[in-house]
């Protein structure tokens, strides 16, 4: 079961706004905020583009895991943005992104927090979950898919 504090349902976000991947990133930077897990969502936006300098955080199948360890993020924290206009993101596969699951990683106890980040990617291997991301519209049914993550 993931812990409520890091994600819950109301960690999720459908937008229709974003088209390029700066806009990808402003539009979680503004959630992340809004839900009080930063407390500069400019230094939050530069380290997502800072971090994607190093390499890309696409995963794979239009699901990308943009994140930055940073003393801007107050807490951790994990958001699920579905993107309703494709996102170029130069993904390893070429693939453009539709879901972001968004972390934000305090400088403080980053090593668990890193962890996290490896135990989505685990389970974005299995196809149902990735499906089930992709697919399903309801908050309710998207957290209880989510839920399958032990955090």
């Amino acid at each position: 079961m993931m812990n409520a504090e890091v994600f819950n349902k109301d960690h999720i976000l459908v937008d229709q706004t974003a088209t390029t991947q700066e806009e990808a990133f402003q539009v979680i930077a503004d959630f992340a905020d809004q839900l009080g897990f930063v407390q500069d969502k400019q230094a939050y936006l530069e380290g997502l583009k800072e971090r994607e300098k190093e390499a890309t955080t696409g995963f794979k199948d239009h699901i990308a895991i943009p994140h930055c360890k940073s003393t801007t993020n107050l807490k951790p924290g994990m958001f699920l943005v579905k993107f309703e206009q494709a996102i170029p993101w130069n993904a390893l596969d070429g693939k453009p992104v539709n879901v972001a699951f968004a972390l934000t990683i305090p400088e403080e106890g980053s090593a668990e927090y890193l962890k996290l980040l490896s135990l989505i990617a685990r389970k974005l291997i299995d196809q149902n979950f990735r499906e089930g991301v992709l697919n399903e519209t309801d908050p309710e049914k998207l957290t209880e898919i989510i839920d399958q993550i032990a955090f």
